[in-house]
């Protein structure tokens, strides 16, 4: 009896083992949709330390600041550790090797006493945009090896330009450009802005009856014509605080229709 027990448990064990292998090969696929959830993830991060920027008091940017660094810690341990082609594999080294780095300057500025005088950002901002452009960079490059009939993750595409305008927004709130950078800034979050509106418009009228799906993408565009004219009306009018609102909650339902296609 202790010998078909112990047999049942080194089976047991094994399976579970064999189960564990599994799921971690199955984790080591990368895909477009993987990179731009770390891409989003990381572009929460630079929003939060925009919001600081803006009011190094925020307590709730502090907060999103540790959960993005949580989240995105989590999504750079499932890559695998190298790519077949040479150029993704480039790109990939790349990536994980700045986000510890980038990590361990998070964790310093997120636990900074609120009452401490606000330290300068930049060197961190710059580090974070240039591990952006080489998740873009191997977004791409994954993206060009699949199928042609492969589906793209455009709610998601759709959730990260949101990021992106509303991390624009607040980098413009507390930017040091000349007159003329600005005003050339400006007119570039509004250009996005008409894209996204498009691109809303038209998820909403192609998914208004299915059964599913209609419920997040009405909530989106209801979310995106709430905060619409806030963009339109820049910089006159600054709301930062209804960007940051809306813009998480409209990424929050592009990423649920993305989990259902």
């Amino acid at each position: 009896m202790i010998f078909r027990a112990a047999m049942v448990i080194t089976l047991s064990t094994l399976l579970l083992a064999f189960g564990v292998r599994a799921s971690e090969k199955k984790a080591s696929v990368v895909s477009p949709a993987m990179i731009i959830q770390q891409q989003i993830a990381l572009n929460e991060i630079l929003i939060s330390i925009h919001r600081l920027q803006i009011d190094f008091l925020d307590q709730g940017a502090r907060e999103a600041l540790q959960q993005a660094q949580q989240s995105l810690n989590i999504s750079i341990h499932t890559l695998p550790e190298s790519l077949h082609d040479p150029e993704a594999n480039n790109l990939l080294v790349t990536v994980v090797s700045l986000w510890p780095v980038i990590s361990k300057h998070i964790t310093w500025l997120s636990t900074i006493p609120a009452s401490y005088e606000p330290p300068s950002a930049t060197s961190l901002l710059r580090v974070l945009a240039k591990m952006d452009r080489q998740l873009l960079l191997l977004r791409q490059k994954i993206a060009n090896t699949l199928p042609g009939n492969t589906g793209k993750p455009r709610f998601l595409e759709q959730a990260l330009l949101m990021q992106y305008m509303t991390r624009d927004y607040l980098s413009l709130l507390v930017s040091e450009q000349n007159a003329e950078a600005a005003i050339a800034s400006q007119m570039q979050l509004k250009t996005l802005a008409n894209r996204f509106d498009q691109r809303m418009t038209a998820f909403n009228d192609e998914l208004s009856d299915h059964p599913h799906a209609m419920e997040p993408v009405q909530q989106a565009h209801a979310a995106w014509s709430f905060i619409h004219s806030s963009f339109e009306k820049f910089p006159e009018q600054k709301t930062p605080d209804l960007i940051v609102r809306y813009g998480k909650r409209i990424v929050s339902n592009l990423s649920s229709l993305q989990r259902m296609f």
